[in-house]
């Protein structure tokens, strides 16, 4: 009886172990059929493209960027060829002893090229290096059994015709981060991408279509066969409206100075030179430059990387009265007939507005009082014309908006009105911030560009335009330029009698008795002009001070506008030198050499002697 209620119980014990175990297998089982039956039916396009791209890879062909050349057709910017070291994740097993074989031939940054690596997408060569030398190049394909997973590519860098003259015409390139990827799809880990000037305007226009090669792989990613090819489409080209040997003169003529050249033609407002200075090194943002170049151009104190053409913000100063002339003539405050005696100083109410000429200029008109830049003469000009008037030109001619420049991060600059002074300070409008704004004082803030369009618009009989850098662009396959248009902003009604009298009182300042403008004068050119000097700290600070006494970072800042030839007025040239003093002398004699260069290319002709 024991014997058999134990058998019972192991027989028992046997059979709800086996019960337990086929549960278990069956519960087995149905996994591993539920997951056969997600890898084959709903997972099959995935597993399919994995292996697939195991043994066929569609290899992206980067397309040529085009070419940027200058108004006569030179190029200013091509390509060179350069070599970059790839490398592919999915073929490596053991990256950092991958990296490590890899730095004995090229020097390589592993924080870098493991953040590049993870950021690669399935199968895709991650950059992890760039301007390879050809040796570099020959050891690792020589070694390239001990490097499975590493690729050489082949990319486009640019390279400069003159690599500084046009800086902040043409802007750097740099490699395209997070943003620039979630932004366009098109772009990949590594790619480049224009960051700032005609580059990055024109980006879509410059990159071109990327192709596409299929290809058969080895278990080592290493090529067997192309399979198909769909060619790459190189980018177009881009001419500009400058010119070369005026830029490249300018960049020479501007050395060891801080400030701003415009040259526009005022019919169509194309741009012949825009310089900034200092400028930098276009080479030390290519792809290979090492990131201690670029640093030092960051950090320079003297501020490179700034387009002081249309980002540097500056009082005018007397360019201004240019403006306040045409707008009392063409408002009937002012005759040209109209005279104002100057002492030195005007005294309204409590105070005492002094000329920068301490002794007076006597009494003067219109004409002379533009020729000399007598500030008692303005002073009066603008209490007879009032703020909402000067606002009102004054922003019809662009000052206090951006001009629409093709070129990024204009500034607006700043002109003030009642409107303003009473929302932003709660203050009314004072007659005395009137006068100081008649001389181009006080609030007013404008880029050097600003100031060209300013004349210009006056000088074409009123018409403003957005500024211009591209001539055309050109389609590479055959060759079809498509012309750029003129982009006319506004027109301004403006009375050809009272322009004629600003332009008669600007030839006087180069070419008149009393010419404070003469250091531009220019041999068989018959120019106007109108010096000015922008205050940097109140006078206070310096009249006691001899010029050459005054500290570097006291002094005034030197404009010199200018329209030119007067009989028939076709450009306009402005020159901004940073603490460069009175206008006389620091920004006169650079539009001088400016016009002078224009004059031997042939845009201005010489009358003979």
């Amino acid at each position: 009886m024991l014997l058999k209620t134990l058998k019972d119980d192991v027989l028992e014990y046997i059979k709800k172990r086996t019960v337990i175990f086929y549960a278990f297998l069956m519960i087995f089982m149905m996994i591993l059929g539920a997951r056969m039956a997600y890898m084959q039916v709903v997972g099959f396009e995935n597993y399919k493209r994995l292996s697939e791209n195991n043994r066929i890879r569609l290899m992206r062909i980067k397309a040529d960027r085009g070419f940027i050349k200058d108004v006569k057709g030179r190029r200013i910017v091509k390509n060179t060829p350069s070599y970059e070291l790839n490398i592919v994740k999915e073929d490596v097993k053991d990256l950092d002893a991958l990296l490590k074989r890899l730095n004995k031939i090229v020097p390589i940054d592993k924080k870098y090229a493991k953040k590049q690596i993870k950021k690669s997408y399935l199968y895709e060569p991650a950059v992890i290096q760039r301007g390879l030398t050809f040796q570099q190049v020959a050891q690792v394909l020589e070694n390239s059994a001990d490097f499975y997973g590493v690729e050489i590519g082949l990319e486009s860098v640019r390279s400069y015709m003159d690599s500084e003259a046009f800086s902040h015409v043409l802007g750097y390139m740099s490699e395209v981060n997070d943003r620039d990827i979630r932004n366009n799809k098109l772009y990949q880990s590594g790619d480049m991408i224009g960051k700032t000037g005609i580059e990055k305007i024109y980006e879509n226009v410059l990159r071109g279509d990327d192709g596409a090669r299929q290809v058969e792989v080895d278990s080592y990613g290493r090529i067997l066969e192309v399979l198909s090819e769909k060619p790459s489409i190189p980018g177009q080209n881009v001419a500009l409206t400058v010119d070369y040997d005026l830029q490249s003169f300018t960049h020479k003529l501007m050395k060891g100075k801080m400030g701003a050249v415009v040259v526009m033609d005022i019919e169509n407002f194309d741009v012949l030179a825009l310089y900034s200075a200092p400028s930098y090194d276009l080479m030390s943002f290519t792809p290979f430059a090492s990131s201690k170049e670029r640093l030092e151009i960051m950090k320079n104190y003297r501020k490179p990387l700034l387009n002081r053409t249309i980002e540097g913000s500056y009082p005018p100063g007397s360019v201004f009265k240019v403006l306040m002339a045409v707008a009392a003539l063409m408002e009937g405050k002012i005759t040209p007939e109209t005279t104002f005696n100057c002492s030195g100083e005007m005294q309204y109410g409590n105070f005492r507005y002094g000329c920068w000429k301490k002794g007076g200029h006597g009494k003067l008109d219109l004409v002379h009082a533009i020729e000399q830049s007598c500030d008692v003469y303005f002073y009066n000009v603008g209490l007879q014309l009032g703020v909402d008037a000067i606002t009102k030109y004054s922003n019809l001619l662009s000052l206090g908006t951006t001009t629409g420049i093709n070129l990024p991060n204009e500034k607006k600059g700043f002109f003030p009105s009642r409107e303003w002074k009473k929302k932003s300070k709660n203050e009314p409008w004072y007659p005395g911030e009137t006068i100081i704004t008649s001389i181009g004082q006080g609030y007013i803030s404008t880029t050097p560009m600003q100031i060209a369009v300013m004349l210009a618009g006056i000088f074409n009989g009123g018409k403003v335009y957005s500024p211009n850098l591209v001539k055309y662009i050109e389609d590479v396959d055959n060759g079809v330029k498509v012309m750029q248009k003129p982009n006319l902003l506004r027109e301004i009604p403006l009375d050809p009698a009272a322009v004629s009298v600003a332009l008669e009182g600007m030839r006087e300042v180069v070419h008149g008795k009393r010419a404070t403008g003469y250091r531009a004068k220019v041999e068989g050119v018959t120019i106007g002009g109108k010096t000015g000097t922008a205050q940097v700290v109140s006078l206070k600070h310096t009249e006691e001070m001899e010029d050459g006494d005054i500290p570097e970072e006291l002094r005034d800042h030197s404009w010199f506008g200018s329209v030119f030839p007067v009989s028939n007025p076709k450009y306009v040239a402005v020159a901004l030198i940073e603490h460069g003093g009175a206008g006389s002398k620091g920004a006169t004699p650079v539009i001088g050499a400016v016009i002078n260069k224009m004059a031997d290319l042939g845009y201005v002709w010489r009358q003979p002697r």
